[in-house]
């Protein structure tokens, strides 16, 4: 069996990511009031697929977030944790040419703005990473909840496309 290939963002592309990336941080911060210095508290960084290592791809999702270790620092008592968002350009890439009016800039917005706040949350204890199945179902369900609340006032074109998309995704799930 053939594998097919990987779609990967161009440089067009990764110039919209990095204004989402932009854009979502910006709501982000506003929303949890965090200053420079507790946003450096929140260790994360953004990946797209050529720098996603095979664990960090997946073929049913725009994102994920992996959970990593680092080592203590030494005067810390415990090791800290990093999260990497991992950026699926192939499953994005293949909405697109399903959905012609998933508009790049507000899809990419809406889906890093939604990794940010749960890696927000999930530093402030407020949801654990590792949950069981209602748990992590209640948390998706909310967490698109507050990415509604956060991108509902953005004025960008074609935003309101994408929070109509995910409206079904803020029913809470039990």
């Amino acid at each position: 069996m053939r594998k097919t290939p990987k779609k990967y963002f161009n440089s067009n592309q990764l110039s919209i990511v990095k204004q989402a990336v932009s854009i979502s941080e910006d709501v982000v911060n506003d929303h949890f009031r965090l200053t420079l210095a507790s946003w450096k508290k929140y260790r994360y960084d953004i990946r797209t697929l050529k720098d996603l290592t095979p664990e960090e791809i997946v073929r049913d999702a725009f994102a994920q977030i992996k959970r990593y270790g680092r080592p203590a620092p030494p005067d810390g008592l415990r090791q800290q944790d990093f999260f990497r968002i991992c950026i699926q350009d192939h499953n994005i890439l293949t909405a697109q040419e399903r959905e012609s009016n998933l508009g790049l800039l507000p899809l990419l917005t809406y889906v890093i703005t939604h990794e940010l706040v749960h890696v927000i949350r999930f530093y402030r204890y407020d949801q654990s990473f590792q949950a069981d199945e209602r748990a992590l179902a209640a948390e998706e369900s909310l967490v698109h909840q507050l990415t509604y609340d956060l991108l509902k006032s953005i004025t960008l074109a074609e935003l309101s496309t994408i929070l109509d998309y995910y409206a079904a995704h803020r029913q809470m799930v039990y």
